[in-house]
């Protein structure tokens, strides 16, 4: 792969030490724009291959294993043309400490064309972000959810932030304001966190932002960052355990996958469909779910019928999540292929609804660990049809029901995540009178008590204020 060949001629070059013999920086820029693509290519799309080959942390380790060298390199004299462009490849790079190069090339190399073409890219991909949702008009609640009411000036509340953070980097007087009644829970929408370097500006706040991210892989990343803190449990793992639906009804389908269908490469689609071909699963018949746009869930069933798929597929579009168990009830086990994610809710569903799952290690932003013996077998995309074979020949021997009741789930969860937040309310040398609420992973207000969103009604009204003082936002706000 051409994105390994470049990683490894970094290495070469940063250990025999001819990396900073160059200084044409020109070249340099170009370099490090082209390890950026080939580190995001490979734990992203290549991330299979990698996952054979290398392994995905050998990519993190690189940097790892190499921050002493930059750091001494880049402490030099400041006129040095070396001590620059370390610098710059400290700040550019998924290094140790990366958000803080950041901070220091924003406030004293700004003017620098590709440090000025950065943060300017950064804003631009966040706009995009936030035009591309369907509804422009957000309630607080749409992405925000008090877990705590603050009361101060001895104790701070819990903010849980969700769904778009990304919003906050644009107005960070506000997300400074919000830091001073709060102590912020946030959820990324996504794992491989290496990416999103605008959540160092949650990293200004004084007191550490606990983010919730399933993988290890993004903890440890964001870990190494300035004034963070992290938990495994996010989304996925305040899915309500309650449902009035029966467990198992007629069996129609053996399989179910259930994922966007506007993001196909990401979630894999077509890779579930080169498995249905495969020799041992030529006979197995699968349910789609999913949001989508009628044009993406077109070509999907379009794809369906090219491949000849049609009589052993269903697709089931824009169902209401309230409706998802139901349909759930016919199928025999869950599978998921997904490239990125950060604590996926449909792997919960199939747990929750007593199915099990085979999921791909290629699969970054999920906690491996939910797949033990009892829930489903994890495989490598090479392994995944003789994964998913076993797990339909004998699925009778897995629990998952079991297993959510008793790890998972909005009650067990919120507990966990009461428990890291006192402990971070302590060190901080905060009070902690008060608990957070039962959460759940949707709903209005995600509240597990529907009845909190109304008790907090007041606390939202204080908070929409603070967003009111901000000029020109580029989403209207209100509180209900």
């Amino acid at each position: 792969m051409q994105s390994l060949e470049l990683l490894d001629e970094f290495i070469a070059l940063a250990d025999s030490g001819r990396l900073f013999l160059s200084m044409d920086k020109a070249w340099n820029s170009d370099f490090r724009q082209g390890l950026g693509k080939a580190v995001g290519e490979l734990l992203f799309h290549q991330r299979a291959e990698l996952e054979r080959s290398r392994g995905i942390d050998w990519v993190y380790g690189i940097f790892r294993d190499r921050l002493a060298l930059f750091e001494k390199i880049a402490g030099g004299d400041s006129e040095d043309g070396a001590a620059m462009e370390a610098k710059l490849f400290l700040a550019m790079l998924p290094f140790p400490g990366q958000w803080s190069w950041l901070e220091r090339l924003a406030a004293e190399y700004g003017y620098l064309p590709e440090v000025a073409a950065f943060f300017h890219h950064e804003r631009r991909v966040i706009r995009k972000k936030i035009e591309k949702k369907s509804y422009k008009r957000f309630r607080l609640r749409n992405f925000c959810q008090i877990l705590k009411p603050h009361g101060l000036p001895r104790e701070k509340g819990v903010l849980r932030i969700f769904s778009i953070p990304y919003f906050f980097p644009l107005v960070p007087e506000l997300l400074e304001t919000i830091g001073r009644h709060y102590v912020l829970y946030v959820e990324p929408a996504a794992g491989i966190t290496f990416r999103h370097t605008w959540m160092r500006y949650f990293s200004h706040l004084k007191d550490p932002v606990l983010f919730g991210l399933s993988s290890s892989e993004d903890r440890d990343f964001v870990l190494g960052q300035p004034n963070t803190a992290a938990t495994h449990l996010a989304h996925g793992d305040y899915l309500d355990a309650r449902t009035q639906v029966p467990l198992h009804g007629e069996v129609r389908f053996d399989i179910v996958f259930n994922n966007t269908f506007d993001e196909r490469d990401r979630k894999r689609h077509s890779l579930m469909l080169d498995l249905m071909d495969h020799p041992g699963l030529q006979n197995v018949r699968v349910l789609f779910m999913g949001r989508g746009t009628p044009d993406t869930v077109a070509d999907f069933k379009s794809e369906i019928e090219k491949r000849g798929l049609g009589t052993r597929t269903t697709v089931l579009a824009n169902l209401l999540r309230s409706q998802v168990a139901e349909h759930l009830a016919h199928c025999r086990m869950g599978v998921h292929l997904a490239l990125m994610e950060n604590g996926c809710r449909a792997v919960y569903e199939y747990f929750r609804s007593d199915l099990p799952c085979v999921m791909s290690t290629a699969t970054a932003g999920m906690d491996p660990s939910i797949i033990t013996p009892e829930t489903g077998i994890l495989a490598t995309d090479g392994d995944l049809p003789g994964a998913i074979r076993r797990v339909l020949d004998r699925e009778r021997d897995f629990f998952p029901r079991r297993w959510f009741l008793e790890k998972s789930g909005c009650f067990n969860a919120t507990e966990q995540l009461n428990a890291q937040l006192k402990t971070l309310f302590h060190s901080q040398g905060y009070d902690w009178q008060e608990d957070i609420v039962t959460m759940t992973s949707s709903g209005v207000g995600r509240y597990a008590d529907p009845r909190d969103l109304e008790r907090f009604a007041p606390d939202f009204e204080r908070l929409a204020a603070l967003f009111r003082n901000i000029p020109d936002l580029p989403i209207r706000l209100d509180a209900g």
